[in-house]
């Protein structure tokens, strides 16, 4: 299939040339041929998992964006050999290359104690041994609920860096997936009467249902309430907005005077001042696409775009003239070095990059 997919992408790349404006190409019948039906009887896939999904539909002509193609996706993520890699760095704009984050935060205890997590971390896991109220499982943080856990006092904070996320299992069951420059301060041992926690940067969490102890989150000065839900939480403090979908279940979100209730696929944006906008048509899936390993971009300008990159692979951005007017809509991997992510955007034709150093320098072409 990948021989299939190779030939078909690289005949339409021809015309898809980073600077040279759009191509004319039928972006829904390449995509139709290159993904095809999952419905056998239309002689589709039987269950092999998609290289690249789509959580949007491709229009012949996108006025308002400009589309991140399903063929480019595919495109670099394809085995490529050293002569096409070659072809690929191009002029040595991007021959310094930036890998993608991984699974790294930082553990603040009660005590002021900090310990250094990574998956695998011999010293860590001996350090939370001692600590013996956690222990590391695959990547997560998890809450030992037992012995001398149980009867601490004070809060802990888990935080990542640029470049970082990590997962945590919380006393009471709850999971909290961070994302990069972000953290969560939660009690040692939730009281009976309630269980509170904060959060900075972006979150996802899928909270344990005890209808006697309400969860409740506070970020950028509201609360949020819940009994038992999925949700997203982005509040970014470069952010225009902070940004509280709803997956699964109710929360009700408190901020001054005014009191809003969510209910699934809706968005809550609190804007500064006061201002607050309900979104009844929100994309849940796009909102957490993040946790599940990728870029999702829905109708984002340039600089939203590299917000995340700066974020995700520790980068410094550096716009040159103008920034570009246009914006993007699409999903891209999160695990891909930041040349892939950059060369994708080029395919547009709108904007050029260059990496020097730990620098990503934005131009029109």
């Amino acid at each position: 299939m990948r021989d299939a997919l190779q030939k078909v992408i690289d005949h339409h790349l021809e015309n898809i040339q980073p600077g040279k404006g759009d191509a004319v190409v039928d972006w829904e019948h390449l995509y139709n041929k290159i993904i095809p039906s999952e419905n056998p009887a239309a002689g589709g896939t039987t269950g092999e998992k998609p290289i690249v999904r789509r959580l949007f539909t491709l229009p012949r002509v996108a006025a308002a964006a400009v589309i991140l193609t399903v063929a480019a996706g595919i495109y670099f993520l394809l085995p490529r050999n050293p002569q096409q890699e070659t072809t690929l760095a191009g002029n040595g704009r991007f021959r310094n290359d930036i890998p993608p984050g991984d699974s790294k935060a930082t553990l603040t205890l009660a005590n002021g104690a900090s310990i250094a997590l990574h998956t695998n971390d011999s010293n860590a896991l001996a350090q939370l041994e001692n600590a013996q109220a956690f222990r590391l499982d695959s990547g997560e943080l998890v809450y030992n609920n037992h012995g001398a856990a149980g009867k601490a006092r004070g809060y802990n904070t888990l935080a990542t860096p640029l470049g970082g996320q990590f997962r945590l299992l919380l006393p009471d069951g709850s999971r909290v997936w961070l994302n990069a420059a972000s953290s969560i301060t939660y009690p040692v041992a939730f009281g009976k009467e309630g269980r509170k926690v904060s959060i900075t940067g972006e979150a996802y969490l899928e909270v344990a249902q005890q209808p006697n102890r309400p969860f409740t989150v506070m970020v950028n000065g509201a609360e949020i309430t819940v009994l038992g839900t999925r949700f997203n939480v982005n509040a970014y403090r470069d952010e225009a907005a902070t940004c509280i979908t709803l997956i699964e279940g109710a929360v009700r979100v408190n901020r001054d005077s005014r009191s809003s209730v969510l209910h699934p696929g809706q968005q809550l944006q609190l804007w500064p001042r006061g201002d607050q906008r309900l979104i009844d048509d929100a994309d849940p899936d796009a909102a957490a696409a993040w946790k599940d390993g990728w870029f999702s971009f829905d109708d984002a300008d340039i600089a939203a775009v590299m917000r995340q990159v700066k974020r995700w692979y520790d980068a410094e951005i550096v716009y040159e003239g103008p920034l570009p007017g246009h914006h993007f809509v699409g999903t891209i991997p999160r695990d891909v070095q930041v040349s892939k992510l950059l060369t994708m955007l080029e395919l547009t034709g709108r904007v050029q990059f260059r990496i020097e150093g730990r620098k990503v320098i934005v131009t029109q072409p």
